[in-house]
């Protein structure tokens, strides 16, 4: 029977000491399950057997379930006789809530953890089948085939890449999920992130007859510190998407500083398509898993839902966001913005300064014509070729072109001709050389790109005479470069890809100023160099060209790769190329004994002039690879730009850090 309750205990149970005193504890108050145990300790204390950290529930008085720990202790009068036993309780509800949900947490990690490995070898074991399986068929492309043979391959192509991209957003989402994306911090240039991205996706976008072209100013300072590879990825997700759903028209990629201060850069990312666009209710679907803006989309133009919704959290990696606007008919224009560290430098010094354009005559800059049917294409170039200095005008047509030239003869130095990724109004047809080959036969956009270009240069060609000096630069669309090749020997002509980058621009335009300013006698040089920046120049030129070309001979390459079917297609796809007539020889090894060994034949150095290996050999690993590599060069007393290059091929690996291949000396 109870004879003392305390304030806490009235505090826990709710019952006040006069409600309790006198009354059987364990009967009354305890619930039905914990009464026998209870009463079991209580009896235990009363031999004189204490009990503790005893838990149990109870209900209170208002029916609410309390956890409760109780510690049981003998109660002696003076002698030491037993007289009662006195309980001690603490109530734990909310410790024992906190734990249970710390177990449950611990449980739902060890899950996720074990879903990201399975994914992540899962991903790899699908990777290494599907490589082989897209090797091979790229190998199958480049022979005979007959037009039904040629489409069964692209749709081969087709259906990999697809299940590739697949693959890639699951593992990217289960990474994010568990929370072990972290971004990588390297020094890279977002111009160049911005044009490999175009250019990637260019032919595809080409051959749908589309023109795809990109800008950033060139005064805007783009050196940055950041993640160069997941840019790159939700660049690329936007501009296949902008793609995927435009049959006409263009996709472009503009990219702004938004803020700059005094240690990072603000950039605002923007992809416009003219494609179908999106509902108001279709935008809000957009950025969820699995989602599209309806079913029918999934139908007609494939895809999972998942490439937005990733891309988007890797823009809030970067402390940015992502959104888009859209009409439907119009097209859309998908934004991300993205933060990254400035890399501090003194600030009359940029990381790829410009060369200034020479001057063809004395108080004036180079004049331009630019023929480009796409306005936004228009606008672009004659943006870039402004901020090289040069005065430019543009037109939509080439009888426009040619209405210029002749009516302002001795204007313009320059001729920027870019064919149309349609046909010519005009009814001419492209000779038989132009779309002889099998591409242009069954490529509508080659062969009108073909026509136009064609068209072009035989209008040119016949009122050279008028324009002796003039100097004709045509930005072919890469996927019809091997049309405009019989173009490259005209005189004052030619050849540039399009999408250009404005480096290739550059070049472009200081290769024809120089040949109109070598002319032109009296002007002075380019620009002034000291003696020490030439001589530095001219000896890295010679020794990176002995490194591009080892003693004029074909490459020696050591493929290190786990997977024999692997192994074979990489030898297959480099013994297809050729330098001087010879092709590259190719070396095999399956494990990193094996490789080891291979490096080890000969006492100068190593005999290869190029490994490429992956992260799988059981019994080394890559740095330890890389170290050997790295040790025995420097034993060797290689040249300052001697070292060999290494490729690494690796699985996207949630526990591998990049850091420690670059340590190691990729």
């Amino acid at each position: 029977l109870v004879n003392e309750w305390n304030n806490k205990a009235h505090e826990i149970t709710g019952y006040p000491k006069e409600e309790v005193l006198g009354k059987n504890l364990v009967q009354v108050y305890i619930t039905k399950e914990f009464r026998a145990s209870v009463k079991q300790v209580l009896d235990d204390a009363f031999k004189g057997l204490e009990t503790a950290n005893f838990e149990f529930a109870l209900f209170t008085k208002d029916n609410k379930r309390v956890e409760v720990l109780l510690n049981a202790t003998t109660r002696r009068d003076v002698p030491g006789a037993i007289i009662g036993m006195i309980g001690v309780g603490q109530d734990i509800t909310e410790k024992r809530r906190l734990m249970e949900q710390e177990a449950l947490l611990f449980q739902a990690q060890a899950a996720n953890d074990a879903k990201s490995q399975f994914l992540a070898t899962m991903s790899h074991e699908m990777r290494t089948p599907l490589n082989v399986i897209m090797g091979m068929n790229d190998l199958i492309t480049e022979t005979l085939l007959s037009a039904e043979q040629r489409t069964f391959a692209e749709q081969v192509k087709t259906s990999a890449e697809s299940l590739l991209i697949l693959i890639n957003d699951i593992l990217d989402l289960t990474k994010v999920e568990a929370g072990k994306l972290e971004l990588v911090t390297v020094d890279f240039d977002i111009r160049q992130v911005m044009e490999d991205a175009i250019e990637s996706v260019a032919s595809k976008a080409l051959g749908k007859g589309l023109e795809i072209c990109s800008y950033i100013a060139p005064e805007i300072r783009t050196d940055v510190i950041g993640d160069p590879d997941r840019l790159r990825q939700i660049l690329l997700n936007l501009l296949s998407n902008g793609i995927k759903f435009t049959k006409e028209g263009q996709v472009y990629l503009l990219i702004e500083e938004e803020e700059e201060t005094a240690s990072h850069h603000a950039f605002r990312f923007k992809v416009h398509d003219s494609g179908i666009g999106i509902t108001a209710d279709g935008q809000k679907k957009l950025f969820s898993r699995f989602s599209q803006v309806d079913s029918s989309t999934t139908r007609t133009y494939g895809g999972t839902g998942l490439g937005l919704a990733i891309s988007k959290q890797f823009a809030e990696l970067m402390d940015g966001t992502m959104g888009v606007q859209s009409e439907v008919g119009t097209g859309s224009n998908f934004w991300f913005t993205g933060v990254f560290k400035k890399i501090l430098r003194p600030t009359n010094v940029f990381p790829v300064p410009m060369l200034l354009i020479p001057k063809v005559r004395e108080g004036s800059p180079l004049t331009v014509l630019l023929k480009a049917e796409n306005e936004t294409l228009r606008l672009l170039l004659t943006r870039y070729l402004e901020a090289l200095g040069i005065d430019a005008e543009s037109v939509n047509s080439l009888p426009k072109a040619v209405h210029a030239l002749e009516s302002n003869p001795g204007k313009f130095d320059m001729l920027f001709f870019c064919p149309s990724m349609k046909a010519f109004d005009g009814a001419v047809s492209a000779p038989s050389s132009s779309v002889s080959d099998y591409g242009a036969k069954n490529d509508p956009t080659i062969r009108s790109s073909s026509i136009d270009l064609h068209h072009a240069m035989t209008v040119l060609k016949s009122r050279a005479h008028l324009w002796p000096k003039l100097e004709t630069i045509i930005m072919c669309p890469i996927k019809c470069l091997s049309h405009a090749s019989g173009y490259r020997d005209l005189h004052r002509c030619s050849i540039l890809s399009r999408p250009v980058r404005l480096s290739a621009l550059h070049d472009a335009v200081v290769t024809c100023a120089m040949r109109i300013r070598n002319a032109t006698p009296g002007l002075e040089a380019l620009v002034p160099k000291s003696k020490e920046d030439v001589q530095n120049m001219q000896e890295f030129e010679k020794q990176m060209q002995e490194f591009e070309n080892p003693k004029g001979r074909s490459w020696r390459i050591l493929i290190a790769i786990s997977d024999m079917k692997e192994r074979i297609v990489l030898r297959a796809m480099i013994s297809r190329e050729q330098l001087h007539g010879e092709q590259h020889q190719c070396v095999l090894a399956g494990t990193g004994e094996e490789t080891i060994q291979q490096l080890m034949l000969e006492d100068a150095g190593w005999n290869h002039d190029c490994l490429i290996f992956d992260t799988n050999f059981k019994d080394y690993s890559q740095q330890d690879i890389v170290r050997f590599i790295r040790d025995r060069e420097a034993e060797c007393q290689f040249g300052k730009y001697k070292k060999k290059p290494l490729v690494l091929i690796a699985a996207i690996d949630p526990e591998m850090d990049p850091h420690d291949s670059l340590a190691a000396g990729m």
